[in-house]
């Protein structure tokens, strides 16, 4: 599950995500990835580039796991489809269309033509090869431990910055890819107002298969959604956290915004 949500939000702003296929977990966790790697890259302080560099190693351990290129291409080739497809509509901004099919089209060509698995030449750096090991130890980025990784952390920051970028430029597409598709899921989902009586709600899902439950503005302060997703039907159980941080269901009414999207 995924929160986002303003530094200056409360409660009622966050936003809940949970997936519902297994290709969306892995787009969920390499945007959030992506967006963690971008903040700490822009950052001059030493530890947010150490950071960086460990998101970067998250990112390569995800894209070597599963088959992300071929599950890209077949989504991205879907998406051609369909935007072909919306052409033919008079009601359609043919000029913003094209512009946006010119996008994918890029991004599919990208990805078809990409040599190997994403990141294969980044994880044989040999920095990246050296340092990575180390630092998923704990403790393991000391100086002792991993001098080369101190002498990088003790470069000026614009040379470190500019290392970062360049390791990360051999995946962008990865990013994009994800971006595009995760927006356009979510655009897909109008947001509906519903209650879950005794802070129980439970959706049928046999009848349209769905990629992403969306959950925002819950009514209680202090609050969050537990999902239990099946084949046939998903259910969403509202949960709150007593002063021993232990999770406590809520047994009352539950007014929030779902958007269901597939």
């Amino acid at each position: 599950m995924t929160l986002s949500g303003q530094s200056n939000a409360t409660q009622k702003n966050i936003l809940f995500e949970y997936p519902l296929q297994e290709n969306i977990r892995s787009y969920l966790r390499l945007e959030s990835l992506f967006k963690q790697f971008q903040r700490n890259c822009l950052a001059s302080d030493k530890d947010n580039h150490l950071h960086a560099l460990k998101l970067l190693f998250e990112i390569l351990e995800i894209l070597e796991r599963g088959d992300i290129r071929a599950e890209l291409i077949k989504e991205l080739s879907r998406l051609m489809e369909y935007f072909h497809q919306l052409e033919a509509s008079p009601d359609v901004d043919t000029s913003k269309l094209s512009n946006f099919l010119e996008k994918i089209k890029q991004l599919h060509q990208w990805t078809h033509n990409y040599q190997g698995k994403f990141g294969e030449s980044i994880r044989k750096h040999p920095f990246i090869e050296s340092v990575k090991h180390r630092t998923s130890i704990p403790g393991g980025s000391c100086s002792f431990d991993c001098p080369e990784l101190h002498l990088f952390l003790n470069k000026p920051y614009e040379i470190r910055q500019k290392e970062l970028k360049s390791w990360i430029t051999d995946i962008k597409g990865v990013e994009t890819g994800v971006d595009v598709i995760l927006r356009l899921i979510r655009d897909n989902g109008p947001w509906q107002t519903e209650n879950a009586p005794l802070g129980s709600f439970i959706l049928e899902t046999s009848k349209q298969p769905l990629k992403l439950l969306r959950i925002r503005k819950v009514e209680h302060a202090d609050t969050f959604p537990e999902f239990s997703c099946g084949k046939h039907r998903s259910s969403i159980h509202f949960m709150t956290l007593n002063t021993q941080h232990k999770k406590i269901p809520i047994n009352t009414k539950v007014k929030f915004e779902l958007a269901c999207c597939n």
